[in-house]
């Protein structure tokens, strides 16, 4: 990159892809256990435990995926890697609307684990061309798009379901994937470099091997914990949404309702990430961390208590407040922390490490979520997501420690 302009033009680029793909996860994921339920595979227990697997598998591929993913991009380019996620997962996610029972489904749920992981791939990206002292800014701006394709693409996917019905959003969801690829490929531009080192010759041992290296950072290890057990408390919850509206309030539009939930909470997250980036650049992202954490905690408490859907909505709105800077707080943290070691041509391998972390959260989160909701009922998923949250911001004041901050830029070029 040369010039300030440059890398805004580029993230401005990216924003724009990543917000159509989040946008096209938000048309149909969030009704994917209604989904499975036109599939043949039982009743409503049924439905809770077959969402849970199918979320598991593909978080389970993605998670394991990812960190190879990651060393193939410090060696051959980011930003392919944003193409593989998107025109991969168009192809994927668009067959998926032709599935007519639960194998096929699963299979194709397993694919799309193995080609999509957007998050790893934006971040790294993103994170090798910003400025240091801009990554708190920039990842609130990419956690922008995400929340605000959550808030469309659910209102959007919920209309077309109960009008078209679910497959039609498949096919809405390729389209938009397809077009992000078709963006990146025109307008990202990256000015890579490949290593020079012995050992990124040699292949995937020398992948697996930078990996393992990289991996034995504590600090990197800790915040992976802290991305687990969020994202696995997050997760615990998310899927069982559909299904808790239906308990609410039977007469319900179960797809319009879901979606609006979704949609107020997206608001909501994607102003509040821009203020949070900002925040954390200014007084550290350990901190915004920990309020983040415990606000969260606060937050789903009273969901397990309420009696309509709109309480409901009203309180995933305010969750949104908090949930908008909890990710973008912990990758700015990680990116600061890489930046000032003089590892940033080890962007894809990090990010890589973080997204298998997330990606177990996925995995372990709806499966458990499921047989927790079968066993227990639908609102003792909240009561153990806030537990994990609370867990959470007790640990992070004693178990990483704040990168030191203005300490010159990013290692990639401005």
């Amino acid at each position: 990159m040369s010039g300030t302009i440059s890398w805004q033009r580029n993230l401005y680029a990216l924003t724009a892809a990543s917000f159509l793909m989040f946008t096209a996860f938000g048309f149909v994921f969030p009704f994917l256990p209604l989904f499975i339920g036109t599939l043949g595979v039982g009743d409503v227990g049924q439905v809770e435990v077959w969402a849970g697997v199918s979320s598991f598998g593909q978080a389970l591929i993605l998670s394991l995926c990812s960190p190879i993913w990651g060393a193939y991009a410090d060696r051959h380019g980011r930003r392919l890697m944003v193409l593989r996620a998107a025109f991969g997962g168009g192809v994927v996610i668009g067959l998926m609307g032709l599935t007519t029972n639960i194998w096929e489904f699963l299979g194709l749920r397993l694919l799309q684990g193995a080609f999509t992981g957007v998050v790893a791939a934006v971040t790294a990206l993103a994170t090798s061309f910003v400025p240091r002292e801009r990554i708190g800014y920039a990842l609130g701006i990419l956690q922008m798009t995400t929340f605000a394709g959550n808030a469309v693409g659910p209102l959007l996917g919920g209309l077309v379901a109960d009008r078209f019905g679910f497959r039609a959003g498949f096919g809405v969801t390729a389209i938009l994937f397809l077009s992000a690829g078709v963006l990146t490929l025109a307008f990202v531009k990256e000015n890579f470099v490949p290593p020079q080192d012995a050992r990124a010759s040699a292949g995937l041992r020398g992948m697996l091997r930078d990996i393992r290296a990289r991996g034995a950072d504590r600090q990197l290890l800790a915040m992976m914990l802290v991305l687990f057990s969020a994202q696995f408390g997050v997760n615990v919850v998310q899927p069982m949404l559909p299904l808790f509206v239906q308990y609410l309030d039977p007469t319900q539009t179960a797809a319009t309702a879901t979606g609006a939930i979704f949609t107020v909470a997206g608001v909501v997250a994607s102003i509040s990430a821009v203020v949070w980036g900002r925040v954390g650049d200014k007084f550290g992202y350990r901190r915004l961390l920990i309020g983040m954490a415990l606000g969260a905690a606060l937050v789903y408490i009273p969901q397990a208590l309420v009696t309509s859907v709109l309480q409901l909505i009203i309180l995933r709105g305010v969750l949104g407040i908090f949930d908008g800077g909890l990710l973008p707080s912990a990758n700015a943290f990680i990116a600061s922390s890489t930046s000032r070691k003089g590892d940033s041509s080890s962007h894809g391998t990090t990010y890589g490490l973080v997204n298998l972390a997330n990606g177990m959260g996925f995995a372990l989160g709806p499966l458990s979520g499921g047989l927790i909701a079968a066993s227990l009922g639908l609102r003792s998923v909240f009561f153990v997501t806030a537990a994990i949250l609370l867990v959470i911001a007790a640990y992070l004041p004693f178990g990483i420690r704040e990168p030191g901050r203005n300490q010159g830029s990013s290692g990639a070029p401005n």
